[in-house]
């Protein structure tokens, strides 16, 4: 049980920097069109897309691996760790990453 709490801990300290990592590329996608604009280019803006589309995929990915945790803690009988937020992580992380970068 000790390890799943280890490991649950980094969990959440990885979706952390994710979510700091959003508000980071947040802030470069509107440098990035801006620059666009300007040079009448469009990778940039696109480059920044694409990222975006990756980090929510990242998000998406740990929150699955959350579920995962879960069921491996209800197999071996442990109890959910809790943490600052109740011990369960939000229910999609991912969905507080689309909010910081505007995309839904």
């Amino acid at each position: 049980m000790t390890d799943l709490r280890k490991e649950q801990l980094a969990l959440l300290r990885f979706e952390k920097q994710i979510a700091g990592l959003a508000a980071t590329l947040a802030a470069g996608a509107v440098v990035a069109k801006g620059v666009d604009g300007k040079l009448h280019a469009s990778n940039g803006g696109e480059a920044f897309a694409q990222m975006q589309s990756a980090l929510v995929n990242l998000a998406d990915v740990t929150a699955k691996a959350h579920e995962m945790m879960s069921v491996q803690a209800m197999q071996a009988g442990a109890q959910l760790l809790e943490a600052a937020g109740g011990g369960r992580p939000k229910p999609a992380a991912s969905e507080a990453v689309r909010s910081i970068l505007g995309i839904g």
